[in-house]
């Protein structure tokens, strides 16, 4: 299922940012966040939309292509959510 923009991404519960490594952790391991992903994932808060966390992106990237930007964020994020770190409220 795709996610509305107007959905609001956080992550799931025994889900979390490490302070020390660029990791997601989650109850089966770890997953090694490369480029803007940590930056992603701090914005998905369950208080900003899709909608606000691809605009605060946009922002602060302000280079890359909007229409680009916003399909790799929300690619990013809908694997994440397959893998069950992020849920869509």
């Amino acid at each position: 299922m795709e996610p509305q923009l107007t959905q609001r991404p956080a992550l799931k519960r025994g889900c979390r940012l490490s302070t020390i490594e660029p990791l997601l952790l989650i109850p089966e391991g770890a997953l090694r966040l490369q480029g803007p992903g940590r930056r992603i994932l701090e914005l998905c808060d369950g208080e900003r939309s899709l909608a606000d966390v691809i605009d605060e992106l946009q922002a602060e990237y302000a280079s890359a292509e909007p229409s680009k930007m916003s399909g790799e964020v929300v690619a990013f994020l809908k694997a994440l959510a397959e893998r069950g770190a992020i849920e869509f409220l």
